[in-house]
Order: C-alpha cells, then sequence, then structure tokens
C-alpha cells in the first residue's frame, strides 16, 4: 500500500481514503469537529487543518500523495486551532451544568484539549430563538454552526430537511484584518448563521441531528433536565426492529431513591458508521414486567399439548432454537407464513448474504418489491449516502406505489411503478438489460412488436452531383429500440427501459436488492430461479431482504410448514390461543399488550439475532428481568441450561453457526470503519439445476387502493404500543387523497371486502402520491388483506 508520513509516523492509504481517514485508520489524532464519516466534507470547522509540505490544507477533503509528509503540531497550526476553540467559545452560554451534552461534550473537551485559558475576543451577543422539528429540540445560542445536523441529514438519512441559513445577527468584521484567515472565517460563519428546517414536509422521528450534535444545541426534547450525560451507563446491543440489526447503545441510570432500579433514558448510536431509525431510537419505553408470570405448569402443559405453534419474526436464535428442539420431541408444526415462503425461497436461491459496504460501492442499485423507507431504513439510508457521496451512481426504483421520500434524495433515481404483479416481468426487465442469459426471457423477448423498416433520411437515388460524381453518403434513419407489449403492459414503458438498459450497462458494479413481497408473489419460485441464473455475473451482487427482524436466524433454526390452521395452537411473540410475548409496560406502569405468559422485551435479555448482513449479533440487557423465560420453559423439556445466553454456542454448526459463546460476541466499529460486530453465519450458495420458465404475460393490471404496509418506524407490536413514536398505528394516505375525501387526521374510517372489515385512524404519509390506503397490517385481523395489494371499499366507522 502506499503510505505518507504523518509528523514522523509512517501511514499507509488506500485509493480514495483522505489524509484524515487514513489517519483515523492508523490511529493517528488529527483534530476535526464538523467531520462526518462517509459524508461530503463540509470544512465549517478547519480544526483538520495540516501542513503536506509546507502547504496548508484541510485533511478532511484531501486526498494524500504517496510519500509526503504532513505536519499536524507546526506552532501555526497550533496557535490558530487554539484561536478556533477561543471563538468558538465567545458569548457561548455558562450552562454546562444543567445542558444535556455535559460530559460529552466535544466543545468542551477540544477546549481543554487546545488548552484555551483565557478570551481575547468578544462580540455583542443576540437573542436567537429555540426552534423545534420532530424530537428535536434546537438552541442557536449554544450552536457552533459545524453543521453536522445538515450534512447527516442530507448524506445519511437523504432527507434534506436542514439548512444552514444567514442570520442577522452582530459579526465580529471588526477582526477581519488583525485574526488569520481560517479562525476568522469560521468565527464569521458561527455568528452569522443559524440551522433552519427547509422541508417541504414535517419531520418524524429519525433524530440522526440529535446523535451528530456535538455540543447539545440539538437535543431529545423529553431527555431535557431528565439526567445527566456523565451518570448514563452505556450499553451496547442490537435493535430487533427489523432485520438490519443496528448497534444500539442504551443509556440507563437508576431512577430510584435506592439506586436499584433501572431506566432507559435515551439511545444513541456510533453515528460515524451506522445511523438508526426513529424506532431503533425512541422506542424504548416498553419493557416485560420484571417480575415476569408464574404460571410455566401452564405454559408448559400449553406447549406440550399444541398442534401448532406461531412463531414471531423477532424471536431470538436461542427461543428459535430450542423450539425446534420442542418440535421434534412433541410433534407439534411451527408456523409463520412469511418466514415459511421467506425459507421456501431459499431453497431455491440463497446467495452469501453481503455486506453494506458493497451496497455503498455499486456503481448502480436496482430494487425489487420493497418499500424501502418502511421495511428496512438502514438500506434506504446507505443508498442515500451513496447517492450523495459517490456521484453517478444511480437508484433504480422499481415497485407498485411511488415513494416520493426516495425519489427526492437524488436525480439519479429512476422511479419504475409498475403494475400490481408484475414483479417477474420488471425482473426480466433487470435481467435483459443486464443481458443475462436465461431461460425466463424467451416470452418477454418474443413480446418484442415488430417495427417497418425505417426509411433513409435522404435518397441514396440523389447522391451525385452535376457531375455524375457521387456527394457524402446519404444519412441513415435512427433504429428506434424495440417496443416489448409485456414491459408496456407492465407500465414499464420502452424509455424507461432504455433508461435501465443505458443505466446498468455502463455501470461497472451492480447491487439488486430483492425486498419481502417477492417472497409471497404467486410467481416467487421462478423468481428465484431467474436470481439463480443472474447470480453467476461477476458484476452483479444480489441482497435477500429479510422480511422480518430475525427472518434469517429462524430459517436457518427452524422447520416451519404451511399453516394448516390446526387448534390448539401456542404464540411465541406472536399471536395463538395462548401467548407468550412481552406484556409491553409503559413508563406509567400500564401493561399495554395482554398476554398468558410473559417474556422478557428485547432490552431485557442475554440472546442473539441475524440481521440482513447474516451477522450473528448479540442483545445485551438494559433493564432488570428477575422473572422466568423461555430457557425456564424448556428445563421441563428436557434441556439443561438456565439461561438463553448458555444455548448461543450451542447454536447449530451445520446450520452456519460457528459455537461462539455470547460473552464473545463482540459489537463495534473500528476508527477504519471495519465491521467488528458479531460474526459472518456461514452459509452454502444454492446451486439450483432447475432452469427458469418463460415469464408470464399479464393481461389486465387489477387497480389498487389499499396497502398493507406499516408507517415509517413501525414494525411489530412492540412499536405500535410505544408512546413515544410520532407515527402511530393507522390509516395512511396521500395528502391530496385526505382533502378529496373530505377528511381530517385523525377520523376513523373503516376498509372492507367481501365482509370482513378493518378500522383505524387516518393519517397523512407525504411520501405517498396518489389515492391509496396504506393500513398497518396490525389493524387487519379479519383478514381484509389477501395480499399486499388491495382493491377496497371505505366510509367513515
Amino acid at each position: 500500500m502506499p503510505s505518507i508520513e504523518i509528523d514522523g509516523q509512517k501511514v499507509e492509504f488506500s485509493e480514495g481514503q483522505t489524509i484524515l481517514e487514513a489517519a483515523r485508520s492508523a490511529g493517528v489524532y488529527i483534530p476535526a469537529i464538523c467531520y462526518l464519516s462517509g459524508c461530503s466534507p463540509t470544512v465549517a470547522c478547519k480544526m483538520c487543518m495540516v501542513e503536506v509540505e509546507g502547504k496548508r490544507v484541510y485533511a478532511c477533503n484531501t486526498k494524500p500523495k504517496a510519500n509526503t509528509k504532513v505536519a499536524t503540531k507546526t506552532a501555526a497550526l497550533v496557535a490558530e486551532r487554539q484561536m478556533i476553540m477561543q471563538t468558538y467559545d465567545v458569548n457561548h452560554p455558562l450552562e454546562c451544568g444543567v445542558c444535556d451534552k455535559s460530559g460529552e461534550c466535544e466543545l468542551q473537551d477540544m477546549t481543554h484539549r487546545t488548552l484555551v485559558d483565557r478570551q481575547p475576543f468578544s462580540v455583542r451577543d443576540n437573542l436567537k430563538p429555540f426552534a423545534f422539528w420532530a424530537q428535536a429540540s434546537y438552541d442557536p445560542n449554544l450552536c457552533i454552526m459545524c453543521e453536522r445536523c445538515v450534512t447527516t441529514c442530507s448524506d445519511n438519512i437523504g432527507d434534506s430537511n436542514l439548512k444552514a441559513s444567514k442570520a442577522s445577527l452582530h459579526a465580529p468584521d471588526k477582526f477581519k484584518e488583525s485574526m488569520p484567515k481560517d479562525p476568522f472565517s469560521v468565527w464569521s460563519r458561527k455568528q452569522k448563521g443559524m440551522i433552519a428546517f427547509v422541508g417541504d414536509t414535517p419531520c418524524y422521528d429519525c433524530g440522526e441531528c440529535i446523535a451528530v450534535c456535538p455540543v447539545g444545541a440539538i437535543v431529545y426534547k423529553d431527555f431535557s433536565y431528565k439526567a445527566n450525560a456523565w451518570e448514563l451507563k452505556h450499553i451496547d446491543s442490537t435493535c430487533m426492529h427489523c432485520a438490519a440489526g443496528c448497534l444500539l447503545d442504551y443509556q440507563v441510570r437508576h431512577f430510584d431513591t435506592l439506586g436499584e432500579e433501572q431506566k432507559i433514558f435515551r439511545v444513541g448510536n456510533d453515528f460515524y458508521h451506522n445511523p438508526i431509525c426513529g424506532a431503533g431510537r425512541f422506542a424504548f419505553d416498553l419493557k416485560a414486567s420484571t417480575k415476569g408470570s408464574s404460571n410455566i405448569e401452564q405454559a408448559v402443559q400449553k406447549l406440550k399439548e399444541a398442534k401448532a405453534v406461531y412463531v414471531g419474526g423477532d424471536l431470538s436464535n436461542e427461543e428459535a432454537y430450542l423450539l425446534e428442539q420442542m418440535r421434534q420431541t412433541c410433534g407439534f408444526k411451527l408456523h409463520n407464513s412469511k418466514l415459511y415462503a421467506y425459507q421456501e425461497f431459499l431453497k431455491t436461491f440463497s446467495p452469501t448474504p453481503h455486506d453494506l459496504k458493497d451496497l455503498k460501492s455499486s456503481s448502480c442499485v436496482l430494487s425489487l418489491g420493497s418499500r424501502l423507507k418502511n421495511e428496512n431504513p438502514l438500506l434506504k439510508y446507505a443508498l442515500a449516502n451513496v447517492l450523495k457521496v459517490n456521484k453517478g451512481t444511480s437508484l433504480i426504483y422499481a415497485h407498485p406505489l411511488e415513494d416520493m421520500a426516495i425519489e427526492k434524495m437524488s436525480r439519479s433515481v429512476v422511479p419504475v411503478c409498475h403494475a400490481v404483479g408484475a414483479e417477474e416481468i420488471i425482473l426480466g426487465a433487470f435481467l435483459m438489460a443486464l443481458g443475462v442469459e436465461s431461460p425466463s426471457l424467451e416470452s418477454l423477448k418474443a413480446s418484442a412488436l415488430v417495427e417497418p423498416e425505417p426509411e433513409p433520411a435522404e435518397s441514396a437515388e440523389g447522391a451525385e452531383n452535376a457531375e455524375g460524381e457521387a456527394t457524402a453518403e446519404p444519412k441513415k434513419a435512427e433504429q428506434k429500440p424495440p417496443v416489448y407489449a409485456m414491459l408496456e403492459n407492465a407500465k414499464c414503458d420502452s424509455p424507461t427501459f432504455e433508461k435501465i438498459k443505458g443505466l446498468v450497462e455502463k455501470a461497472p458494479s451492480i447491487a439488486l436488492l430483492i425486498g419481502p413481497e417477492i417472497y409471497t408473489h404467486p410467481k416467487a419460485h421462478n423468481i428465484a430461479l431467474m436470481l439463480q441464473e443472474a447470480s453467476k455475473l461477476d458484476k452483479l451482487k444480489i441482497f435477500l431482504i429479510p422480511p422480518s427482524a430475525n427472518a434469517l436466524g429462524i430459517v436457518s433454526l427452524c422447520t416451519l410448514e404451511k399453516d394448516s390452521h390446526a387448534s390448539p395452537s401456542v404464540g411465541v411473540r406472536t399471536k395463538g390461543d395462548f401467548v407468550l410475548d412481552s406484556d409491553c409496560v409503559d413508563q406509567n406502569g400500564q401493561v399495554q399488550n395482554q398476554v398468558d405468559f410473559i417474556l422478557p422485551s428485547f432490552s431485557q435479555m442475554e440472546a442473539s439475532m441475524v440481521n440482513l448482513e447474516g451477522r450473528v449479533l448479540a442483545l445485551r440487557p438494559a433493564l432488570a428481568y428477575e422473572g422466568l423465560d423461555f430457557a425456564d420453559i424448556a428445563q421441563h423439556f428436557g434441556f439443561y441450561g438456565e439461561t438463553l445466553a448458555e444455548y448461543t454456542q450451542e447454536l447449530p454448526q451445520d446450520k452456519g453457526f460457528l459455537g461462539v459463546a455470547y460473552d464473545d460476541l463482540t459489537n463495534f466499529y473500528a476508527n477504519d470503519k471495519s465491521n467488528h460486530r458479531g460474526y459472518k453465519l456461514q452459509s452454502t450458495p444454492s446451486q439450483a439445476t432447475e432452469s427458469s420458465q418463460p415469464i408470464t404475460p399479464i393481461e389486465s393490471a387489477p387497480e389498487l387502493n389499499a396497502y398493507l404496509q406499516f408507517a415509517e418506524t413501525q414494525f411489530n407490536t412492540h412499536t405500535i404500543k410505544s408512546q413515544n413514536l410520532q407515527l402511530k398505528e393507522g390509516i395512511y394516505t396521500s395528502k391530496a387523497h385526505l382533502e378529496s375525501l373530505g377528511l381530517v387526521e385523525g377520523t376513523t374510517i373503516r376498509l372492507s371486502k367481501e365482509g370482513r372489515t378493518l378500522t383505524g385512524k387516518i393519517y397523512i404519509d407525504h411520501s405517498l402520491k396518489r389515492g391509496v390506503f396504506m393500513a398497518s397490517p396490525s389493524l387487519d385481523t379479519g383478514g381484509v388483506f389477501a395480499s399486499p395489494f388491495e382493491t377496497l371499499e371505505w366510509e367513515r366507522a
């Protein structure tokens, strides 16, 4: 690897790294406040100023040249960094004793590090009003205008709801001639601007701007004045709301006089490497009753008598392992319709799970069968990042419903709003654009409409001059690309297909995201065969998005069967005749989920899960749970373990697990961006011998007006019961549709089909364009939806 010398120390660097990234990877410290790893540098703080061969540059936006010398601690650099910190401290409110950031404030740290012991500068202060958006409270008096919040909202979240706006404040112009250029520009930037919310639509949850703020200017509104940062104990764990399995930092402290009872005050994240969604950050307000249940004999008896056991999609690996062992002993069937479809799909096509870094290194991303924003926010964030940072990257987003949140991320997004049920055809279009040889494409190619031979633009007969000499060659008429009737019927017209083809052909590396709607598709088996054939293409990486938080772990451990609706049944973390689950006690002590036997919530247990990257990750307990859990139930079936964690190293190695003990599961990212979270499940890619069948055309696409999907940040029973989340369980539609129906938010409506109904309050989803009702799956207890897309009647309830 090429190398540079930083303050006399040899530092190797890889292609694409900046001096700052190379230094951090090597453990060499260069100060920086505004910089966010993996995002566009703003050079707002200028603290990373260095000298390369005597020339002043900023380490965050300068690529190193091999064998050059970098100095970070010259007298001039040290003096100017100190001056920058002095200007940041001018008029900064002296409220550290009650500031939410005190104890972890980067302004405090950097002021001490640069040895600031006096204040030579002053400027008249201004009144700066507070601002509020979503879960955030913004105090501009504390803001140093580093713009991390603006950067992460744009480059990591893809919303671009924040902006550094000009403000009419007293500026330090009198120091312009007496201060060095860099310190003056930093101070002037701070004094002449404030952060403003500029989004076209309201912002809900997320909170990534809170996470990245270095000084406490943007804080979680419900945390203010509740606890001091230095009192909080940090516990790393894994989010169990979707298959991303994000790294969480539970921040807990006692809240009783004896100091015995712990409470989660807030949840943080490693924002340099892993932005998290609102559910991960704010849905921490529920837990299971600490004492649990005492009726274990009844729970055991119910399991022994059960004909069917329904498994929740967020069962831990250890619970799934024990259930599978019980199934083999007791003979009951294990059911979960979505996981069963996923498991059947994997029997035909099971690629090696890729890491997110593989997605971020792709120059073109294709997405099919997923409303990404709702199902897996981390994937949306990763796409937003790669579209912003890697110029020239494109996203082709195919789904029956438009998503304005995805489309506004970049001009390089190509939306394909295809017909309902046309996913097999759209995949065929992708494969044809990729040049994949597949029997499935025979029918698609045969649907090309025959175009008449184009007439020459000028007649070849007249191509002679008066002397009979030949003139220039006549221009040929431009050959029009073929029009495929099958694509036209699927609402993917010829110009769109040609655009897809052009982007795919020039892309050196391509990622294909396959969403959960594909696994339950009527043509799922043929789609799996098509993907198997496409996977032989070297430049293509295929990502299968699991349909629930621990879907990959559960289908690796359990033998699932098609639901026969047998009774009696038991539901483990889902519905059944007898239910074992968390009872979701809120912070007022009220039970939000009635169950028959209490299991700990995921913030109370030691166990593991498998995320979409195929990583086996640890769940760490932040809160106490003294009751009985599934390990205690398993003892009645002859298993020895006293805790679930004892089974982590027992997870079967023939299923890809490595026999690693729970306490040995690491959970962090390193400075060089390497992932040290758990370990990778060892999987064997499928080797299907069957060939795909020609794609079936759709003659007439059914119209839809209803879609079964949770709102963003809603995933399961736990999230819909959370009082912290702003987005609730309900029926969502576009603002225009709501107004056209004469309804207002909060009105209760009823959706129905053939006598079956679901009822819920209606809200606006600003990412929807057309007149569609998007209903939370938890509302559909009557089975109104036979598929994710339906045409339903509606009325006021």
